[in-house]
């Protein structure tokens, strides 16, 4: 394992949960963050882990950042990362994805470290086979599956330069669950909603489901036909880990999932059954994505073989704890607005 690694988006979902995987393996681990505010996503390993201050678009941030990091491994998450996100605003997230990658990549040049970059499985939009390898045809459908291709484009052109002499991992990680996951993402939207019905629930914290007063809690959602590949973050942490320590020279393209897809209806399912409350579904239009339901799973096997990964953690375990991060945050934050 490398001695030093530098994780851009440190304090997000899988930047995160890749620096506590980090640190209990004994890795200096230092981080870029846009600003300074309190990171509580970093809790458990805030005084293992330095964080710099900066904007990934901004040379000097970077640079000052790894100059000061001396990394042996560059982790490059940072980045608009919600789909529905970047479709709201497109040229942002090009400024941030694209841009940014350029930027990141201009600093890494100057240094001998290796570099991780998190693509997705999104660049392959409604592929025509059910499992894909890393050699389906890339049709991105959306903004953010388009600045990944655009950023996996100046990726590979880092690790071909020169000769190849530098080793660059592109992973095309498949949709990834688990605590601390954005809510603007599905199984983390319907999470939060359960949770927050919980707690204005009667009895919430008795044994087993409890019924609401009045009217029924009410999850909204969109399409749930998708079926798409599902990992717990945790498991991609593990694959950013064992990625680090490929050292090939060039540029090398993975794709990391569990080959095996779940509709979004099943993931809604599975968490209503866990939750305290009766709960009922409903539509709502403004969450229903533009285009054709995917329905594919990655074939990781590649990266199996290079690296010997495998994913660990069951679907029903992932979507338990994140259910449980929600609860624990919908309680946080209504002790914080309680009244004194």
């Amino acid at each position: 394992m490398s001695r030093r690694v530098l994780i851009t988006g440190i304090t997000g979902f899988a930047g995160s949960h890749l620096a506590e995987r980090l640190v209990a393996s004994g890795v200096a681990v230092q981080g870029l963050a846009l600003d300074g505010a309190g990171h509580p996503n970093l809790a458990r390993v805030a005084h293992d882990v330095r964080v710099h201050y900066g904007d990934i678009t901004s040379s000097h941030d970077v640079r000052a950042a790894i100059r000061e990091a001396r990394p042996d491994v560059v982790v490059h998450l940072a980045g608009q990362a919600v789909p529905t996100l970047a479709a709201q605003d497109p040229v942002g997230a090009v400024r941030v994805n694209v841009l940014g990658t350029a930027t990141v990549l201009n600093a890494v040049e100057e240094t001998n470290a290796s570099l991780i970059f998190a693509s997705s499985a999104e660049v392959y939009g409604s592929p025509e086979r059910r499992i894909i390898d890393e050699d389906a045809p890339l049709r991105p459908e959306n903004p953010y599956a388009a600045t990944k291709v655009a950023a996996e484009a100046l990726a590979h052109e880092l690790g071909d330069r020169v000769g190849g002499r530098r080793t660059v991992v592109i992973l095309r990680a498949t949709n990834q669950i688990g605590p601390r996951q954005h809510p603007g993402l599905a199984a983390s939207a319907f999470a939060k909603q359960i949770a927050e019905a919980e707690a204005g629930a009667p009895g919430e914290r008795a044994p087993g489901r409890v019924a609401t007063r009045g009217a029924t809690a009410v999850v909204r959602h969109g399409a749930l036909d998708a079926r798409r590949d599902f990992l717990d973050v945790r498991d991609m942490a593990e694959a950013y880990k064992r990625a680090a320590d490929i050292d090939r020279p060039g540029a090398h393209v993975f794709n990391v999932g569990t080959g095996h897809a779940v509709s979004i209806g099943e993931i809604l399912t599975a968490l209503i059954e866990l939750a305290r409350v009766e709960v009922r579904t409903e539509v709502d239009p403004a969450r229903v994505r533009s285009g054709a339901a995917p329905h594919f799973a990655l074939d990781a096997k590649r990266f199996r073989e290079a690296t010997g990964w495998e994913p660990k953690i069951e679907l029903k375990e992932s979507l338990r704890d994140l259910l449980d991060y929600w609860r624990e945050q919908v309680s946080a934050n209504a002790g914080r607005h309680a009244p004194v």
